[in-house]
């Protein structure tokens, strides 16, 4: 099974760093090993040999945040085993765009656009591509920027928006959040019996139970991310000895996360 993927994140903001650890921390994928509020703590972090570290990321709103990537290379190229960097931001910079030009770069993405798929940012920047939102791919063509190949644009705005609206919230709350039962049902003002009926609908809706019986489906939803694929097969044969809920729950927290996805050849 292929191991975690070590992220350590770089925001100022203490509502989107702790929004980020929670996506971060609730994926399957990915374990954050550090968050840190300014970039000067960032290169302590990168010289610290005693924790893995695979990936960055790096808000480049805080300020003067674009004046510290020339920094940020010059400590990773001492690096003997470089962490990829994927920047961060709320509105594209041209500047912060215009020097992400050294291999650690993984990609720039936009809050907003991300929106709950930041970790399939993350996991396809571990996997090689170069990782961006619709904007940043606007930016890129009017500034001509050569992005890098190969490269992946990521739309996360629309997640959950395939269910209706109190589908929606229980998806939310559920399986985003990880809340329980009981407390669902305090929050949704319905019985507890009713909470797990309403988890089951969504389930159901999401085609859980044949994505993990028909490999086509598998293969379609999956199949480039040897990540996620090596993940689904040890779901698959866990649940043929014994269902686990909290495998499913995982599960369909990485299905109503992912982001529509675009390839650029």
């Amino acid at each position: 099974m292929a191991e975690d993927i070590h992220v350590v994140i770089l925001e100022d903001d203490p509502f989107a760093r702790n929004w980020m650890v929670l996506v971060g921390v609730r994926d399957w994928r990915t374990r954050v090993v550090g968050e840190i509020n300014e970039p000067s703590q960032l290169i302590s972090i990168l010289n610290d040999k005693s924790t893995r570290k695979d990936l960055l990321i790096m808000d480049t709103d805080i300020p003067g945040g674009e004046n510290w990537i020339p920094r940020i290379i010059n400590t990773i190229k001492e690096i003997k085993e470089n962490p990829k960097v994927l920047c961060t931001g709320i509105n594209p910079n041209p500047r912060v765009l215009s020097q992400l030009t050294h291999p650690a770069f993984a990609g720039y993405i936009i809050k907003d656009e991300i929106n709950y798929s930041l970790a399939w940012a993350v996991s396809f920047a571990i996997e090689g591509k170069w990782v961006i939102t619709d904007s940043i791919q606007e930016l890129a063509s009017s500034i001509g920027f050569l992005i890098p190949k190969p490269c992946v644009v990521l739309d996360g705005r629309n997640v959950i928006g395939f269910l209706d609206e109190r589908k929606a919230n229980v998806a939310r709350l559920a399986l985003l959040f990880s809340i329980e039962r009981r407390e669902l049902a305090d929050e949704l003002c319905i019985g507890t019996d009713w909470s797990y009926q309403m988890v089951s609908q969504v389930y159901k809706e999401l085609g859980i139970w044949n994505l993990l019986e028909d490999e086509d489906i598998l293969q379609d939803y999956f199949g480039d991310n040897k990540i996620m694929f090596s993940y689904i097969r040890r779901i698959q044969k866990e649940l043929r000895e014994k269902k686990k809920p909290k495998d499913m729950e995982t599960l369909a927290f990485h299905m109503i996360t992912m982001p529509e996805i675009w390839e650029l050849n």
